[in-house]
């Protein structure tokens, strides 16, 4: 069910918002738009999260929205000049920083969508704890072997791979070895290859995600704190949004929010239906659409 807890302190957070910016939105001249151009990251929870965000806008709010699927750095920049209206997914305070402490004074913050994320380097459960437990533990011969020495990574612009390229110098225990760039779904598909094979792997992967409903896999130690600890993904928009777009659009984008484990439960269903998953996670809640679109009404 939908947290009732984070409905009162998302509703508090939205109220103090909306003092905040209203003589904003009164004095901006900004021409008004009908067509809202919204950034994707081509990530399995973000694409997710996406097609329900997008869905909701057309069906319920009577915008035309354009998506495309930027990279991150492309995605931070184009909102930044205005060239992008709106784009999800922005992982805070660590991973997104150096985008963040760039361009944050010309993005519109709508707040958190979900809490509890989190980066990790994953290897399948079949890897025994007392051999590989940390990633300290890829020193040891035996593993580098298992392993063929690589790490299997995602598109080289995420804050994720950022991080992870750090660990790479940091990290005496992983000399000699690479870290491969590739894609979210690239990855997936090397991993499931692997597993399907009972090949010892390790490959970087973060929470929410489908594959950690999916295959039998679990994150390992990072001593040095590296990839930082739980974190927040917030959805933003550009400097003027709340001038260009009716009040009702910001309104919403700064009550959605899904308990993490929801966003694993849409995550599959995207895997499962692709963009049709907004539709069927919305009819599955209407209650807490109802409160998205409605705010406090909806709660009687």
């Amino acid at each position: 069910m939908f947290n009732k807890g984070k409905v009162f302190t998302v509703s508090v957070m939205i109220i103090a918002l909306f003092i905040g910016v209203s003589s904003f939105s009164i004095t901006a001249t900004a021409e008004k738009k009908d067509t809202l151009t919204f950034g994707i990251v081509p990530w399995s929870e973000s694409l997710a999260n996406g097609s329900l965000i997008a869905y909701l806008l057309r069906e319920e709010l009577g915008l035309e929205v354009k998506t495309m699927n930027p990279d991150i750095g492309a995605a931070y920049t184009a909102i930044a000049q205005g060239d992008m209206d709106l784009f999800i997914e922005s992982w805070l305070p660590l991973t997104h920083e150096a985008y963040w402490d760039k361009s944050a004074a010309e993005l519109t913050d709508f707040g958190p969508i979900y809490e509890d994320a989190l980066l990790c380097w994953a290897v399948p459960d079949y890897v025994p704890e007392d051999v590989v437990s940390s990633v300290e533990d890829l020193s040891k011969e035996e593993v580098k072997e298992k392993m063929g020495g690589e790490i299997v990574g995602i598109d080289p612009g995420a804050g994720l791979m950022q991080h992870s390229e750090v660990m790479m110098d940091e990290y005496p225990a992983l000399e000699d070895w690479e870290l491969k760039d590739s894609s979210d779904y690239a990855m997936v598909a090397e991993l499931k290859r692997r597993i399907q094979r009972d090949q010892w792997t390790v490959v970087t992967l973060w929470k929410p995600h489908f594959a950690f409903a999916r295959f039998p896999v679990h994150c390992i130690d990072e001593p040095k704190g590296i990839l930082g600890e739980e974190e927040r993904c917030h959805m933003v928009g550009r400097k003027d949004f709340m001038s260009v777009f009716p009040n009702e659009v910001s309104e919403f984008l700064s009550r959605f929010y899904l308990p993490v484990d929801k966003v694993n439960e849409l995550t599959d269903m995207y895997e499962q239906y692709d963009d049709a998953a907004g539709e069927k996670f919305a009819e599955k809640y209407p209650n807490t659409v109802d409160y998205w679109l409605n705010g406090m009404e909806a709660l009687g």
